[in-house]
């Protein structure tokens, strides 16, 4: 039996793809009107990112921890990008709600503060694990982490506004709903290829048990009933000489 989660998630990839491109269009329609609107994009959209991230990775990260000292580092870390994300939401929730919102000003105007050390907070915690605790590392993961940290250090330096934030988030948005489009084809596409894999199969299997029957319905087969049989009358000889005589 299928799975159905695994069938059919090439319809989550779909929907999400039109939710996206649905956030992509709304965001370049509405976004010139007004600060207010995207504040609230930019803060949301981020600190929902951050919050989904940190909590999705929080269990596998410290059940994976090689020493005690890792999970303590990792436990800061998580607890540290949980703490502003919902900053962030709740700064977006207030300047939807109020214009004047003091917490949501003070939010967006050291928004991209918020934003570096969340970032900041990941490569020390990194550095952390994998000098101090001795946890695997790699090529990648590490010029990763530097890569992030000169992204830090551009971020504190820029000031921008919310509406540059908004359009690379429309921008964002619609890229992704065309690698879900793609992906959502693909997935599609592998699941009529199952249908008609089973199809092959079960088809193979009837034929198979088609010829394993034959023979011992043929064994089975009763022997008609050709009537009874008659054996002809042979007159003794013997008997006709004598009455003859």
């Amino acid at each position: 039996m299928r799975n159905p989660i695994k069938s059919y998630n090439f319809w989550l990839k779909i929907l999400g793809a039109a939710l996206l491109i649905t956030l992509g269009v709304w965001l370049i329609i509405d976004v010139n009107t007004g600060e207010n609107f995207a504040v609230f994009i930019v803060l949301m959209f981020t600190g929902l990112v951050a919050g989904i991230f940190s909590i999705i990775r929080a269990i596998p990260l410290l059940r994976t921890a090689k020493t005690g000292k890792a999970r303590f580092v990792s436990i800061i870390e998580i607890a540290i990008h949980i703490g502003l994300s919902i900053a962030m939401i709740f700064g977006a929730i207030a300047k939807i709600s109020n214009e004047d919102s003091d917490f949501a000003n003070f939010v967006y105007k050291y928004y991209r503060f918020v934003i570096a050390f969340y970032l900041y907070s990941s490569i020390v915690s990194y550095f952390c694990c994998t000098v101090l605790c001795k946890e695997e590392t790699d090529k990648i993961k590490f010029w990763t982490h530097i890569g992030i940290l000169t992204l830090t250090c551009v971020i504190c330096a820029i000031e921008f506004k919310g509406q540059t934030i908004a359009w690379i988030i429309a921008v964002l948005a619609l890229a992704v709903s065309l690698g879900l489009i793609i992906e959502g084809g693909m997935g599609y596409n592998r699941y009529r290829k199952t249908i008609l894999k089973e199809r092959e199969i079960k088809k193979s299997e009837e034929q198979e048990e088609n010829q394993i029957d034959a023979p011992a319905r043929e064994e089975k087969e009763p022997i008609e009933d050709e009537g009874p049989i008659i054996i002809p009358m042979i007159d003794d000889p013997s008997s006709t000489n004598d009455e003859i005589q």
